[in-house]
């Protein structure tokens, strides 16, 4: 298989290009790969989409981080801290409450 394309993308974006697929097409691991996003994700790709376009604009976050938060969802402030550890730089009390602002619109 030829790589393409790499852009980080939210795990929606993934299920639905997978989903488009026939069952036959897919590779032992891609089976695996389907099966957890369909158990796992529960946003469609318009507000996967539109919640990364939104992190985007907070702080310094670029597109990897905010396909990260868009999949996990944090809910607290030490969840993001989590998420951005190993990350050179650090987000302000400010910045990482808007992040848990804007994913609250897309949560479930």
């Amino acid at each position: 298989m030829e790589v393409k394309d790499e852009r980080p993308v939210p795990a929606a974006e993934a299920r639905n290009t997978m989903s488009k697929k026939k069952d036959g097409d897919l590779a032992y691991e891609q089976k695996i790969c389907m099966d957890f996003l369909d158990k796992n994700v529960h946003m469609n790709v318009t507000d996967a989409r539109k919640a990364m376009k939104e992190l985007q604009e907070v702080g310094r976050i670029k597109a990897r981080q905010a396909a990260i938060l868009v999949n996990v969802l944090p809910e607290e402030k030490s969840d993001i801290r989590l998420i951005f550890s190993k990350e050179r730089m650090s987000l302000s009390e400010e910045n990482m409450e808007e992040i848990i602002k804007i994913l609250d619109k897309y949560r479930k």
